[in-house]
C-alpha cells in the first residue's frame, strides 16, 4: 500500500498553520481530511508558506563565523504587532474605567491614538495576505479612533459626551463585529480568536453598563478589557524579547568580539 503524503507544515508551528496543534476540533478534522492528506497542494495556506519560503534569500557567505538564525521582519509579524497595539489600547481604556487605575486623559488618549495608528498600519499591510486579519485590526483601529473621539475626547473638555443609549448601541454593535470575526474563520489562530471573544464580552458589557449605568457592570467590563490585552502585551514582549536575544547573539559570535 503506497505511503500517504501529508502537508510539510502540519502539526508542526501553531504560530504558522495550526491545524494540527494541540486539540482538533471538527474543522480541523474536516481540514485534515481535505487539504493536508494528499491534497495540501491546493490549501491556500499551503501556497502562501511556500511562495514565502521561496521569496526569503540565501544567508551571505560569512568568514568562518556562524551567526545564529534571526527571524525575517516578514508577514508573520503582523499579527503580533496589531495585537500588541490592541493590548496597549485596550489595557490603558480598561484600566481608566477601574478606580483603583485611572489614568491621566490626554496620556490615555495618545496611547489610544497610538495604539489605533499602530493596529491599522497592521491591518493596511496584510491586505495582500490575509483580508480577514486585514479587515479586523484596520476595523478595530478605526473604532479606537472613535473611542477617542467619542469618549476620551470630550471628557477632557473637548465637545459633548453622547448620551448612554446611543453609546450603549454603538458599543453593542463593535462587540457583535466582534463576535462575527472570531467565529470558524480557519484564517485567525487560537490566539486571535481569544482575543476577539473577550473582546466582544468587553465591549457587549460595556454596552450593557452604558444602558443600565451600574458601576458593577464597568468594573467587570474592565476587567474583562484587561483580560483580552494580556494575549497580545504577551505574544508582542515575547517578540521583543527574542528579536533582542538574536540581535545580542549575532553581536557576540562576530569576529572583533570573540577573545582568542
Amino acid at each position: 500500500m503506497q505511503d500517504t503524503v501529508i502537508c510539510p507544515y502540519y502539526d508542526d508551528n501553531e504560530d504558522v498553520c495550526d491545524v494540527g496543534c494541540g486539540y482538533i476540533s471538527s474543522h480541523d478534522a474536516s481540514m485534515i481530511i481535505k487539504f493536508c492528506s494528499c491534497q495540501y497542494q491546493d490549501c491556500r495556506k499551503y501556497r502562501e508558506l511556500s511562495d514565502r519560503a521561496e521569496h526569503q534569500e540565501p544567508a551571505p557567505a560569512g568568514n568562518g563565523y556562524a551567526a545564529p538564525d534571526r527571524p525575517a521582519a516578514n508577514l508573520d509579524n503582523l499579527p503580533v504587532f496589531g495585537l500588541f497595539c490592541y493590548g496597549i489600547t485596550a489595557a490603558s481604556y480598561a484600566a481608566d474605567k477601574l478606580p483603583v487605575l485611572s489614568l491621566n486623559l490626554h496620556l490615555l488618549a495618545i496611547i489610544i491614538m497610538l495604539g489605533a495608528v499602530g493596529q491599522i498600519s497592521a491591518g493596511l499591510n496584510s491586505l495582500k495576505s490575509n483580508l480577514l486579519r486585514a479587515i479586523a485590526f484596520t476595523g478595530f483601529g478605526l473604532f479606537w479612533l472613535s473611542i477617542l473621539a467619542l469618549d476620551i475626547l470630550p471628557r477632557a473638555g473637548y465637545g459633548s459626551i453622547p448620551g448612554p443609549i446611543p453609546m450603549m448601541g454603538y458599543l453593542a454593535m463593535w462587540g457583535m463585529f466582534s463576535m462575527v470575526i472570531c467565529q470558524g474563520l480557519e484564517q485567525l489562530t487560537r490566539t486571535c480568536r481569544a482575543v476577539f471573544a473577550l473582546m466582544s464580552a468587553f465591549l457587549l458589557m460595556l454596552a450593557l453598563a452604558q444602558a443600565t449605568g451600574n458601576t458593577a457592570f464597568l468594573h467587570a467590563s474592565a476587567l474583562l478589557g484587561l483580560a483580552s490585552s494580556l494575549p497580545g502585551l504577551y505574544l508582542g514582549l515575547r517578540h521583543a524579547g527574542s528579536d533582542a536575544l538574536h540581535l545580542f547573539q549575532a553581536e557576540m559570535v562576530r569576529p572583533g568580539k570573540i577573545r582568542s
